[in-house]
């Protein structure tokens, strides 16, 4: 088996691919962060009777987040413990604290503990080339890695820090960070579990409580056609499918947690 067999998880990075094909190049992006795009009113992935648009979904959750906050706090263990309950099978079984630096330190302490026994060299970036589980192309030369990693955080730290920031542009941050981070791919494994913990500490400013990226059965395959579709601005970066997707997800964590923790958010 040459380096070039080696692949990775099938976690979503295989739905982003280099513009050339087993390069392992990337577009040397200047800009990776940004929120010149619009979210989509009617995605593929609702049904034609669905009529809530963009603005319902962005003022629900923040009703409901406000709900949630009016009637609990950080130390409420009955309240975090049903949390943790309802999203046991989602991912998240952590809230991330907001105490750490955003940089690919954090990033790479989070795949050590995730991967603690079960992938090997956990919390290192790769040192080979990989390929995409279910498609044919090679992620980013390993050499790239270190300077691409530092680059989108610091453009992400950037964005973050703004004081005026809102959701729904925080959003849209988030689905570029999400996206240009599964198409780096700096680990061997692991990539879709660490780049989703940390897209739920960036949005934790705006978020109530952490963000399962969960929405319903078909969850995975949205997911990964909304990545395959980002991939397809080649001169403007354009993840329109992804941000909505993401909106969506914020929007039914927050609902879900008012239905089963018996929060009052009708007022």
């Amino acid at each position: 088996m040459t380096a070039l067999d080696q692949r990775g998880e099938g976690s979503g990075q295989g739905a982003l691919k280099s513009e050339t094909q087993y390069s392992g190049k990337v577009k040397d992006a200047t800009i990776m962060i940004h929120s010149n795009f619009d979210f989509l009113d009617r995605p593929w992935w609702r049904t034609s009777f669905d009529e809530r648009d963009v603005n319902h979904f962005v003022s629900s959750a923040k009703h409901h987040q406000q709900a949630i906050l009016l009637v609990t706090n950080e130390n409420d263990e009955l309240f975090w413990k049903g949390y943790i309950n309802l999203h046991r099978e989602r991912y998240l079984f952590e809230c991330i604290s907001a105490e750490n630096q955003f940089t690919p330190s954090f990033a790479q302490q989070l795949h050590r503990q995730i991967g603690d026994g079960l992938i090997s060299n956990a919390g290192q970036y790769r040192t080979r080339y990989v390929m995409a589980a279910q498609d044919n192309f090679v992620y980013m030369r390993p050499d790239l890695i270190e300077n691409k990693m530092e680059e989108l955080f610091r453009q992400c730290r950037e964005k973050f820090e703004r004081t005026d920031l809102q959701l729904e542009e925080a959003i849209k941050y988030g689905a570029c960070f999400l996206a240009y981070f599964l198409l780096i791919h700096p680990f061997i494994n692991g990539n879709g579990r660490v780049v989703r913990l940390l897209l739920s500490y960036l949005l934790s400013r705006f978020t109530a409580v952490p963000l399962s990226l969960y929405i319903g059965t078909k969850t995975r395959d949205i997911y990964l056609q909304c990545l395959r579709e980002a991939q397809r601005y080649q001169e403007s970066f354009k993840p329109s499918a992804l941000a909505t997707f993401i909106l969506e997800c914020v929007y039914k964590t927050s609902y879900n947690i008012c239905v089963v923790m018996d929060i009052d958010f009708q007022n």
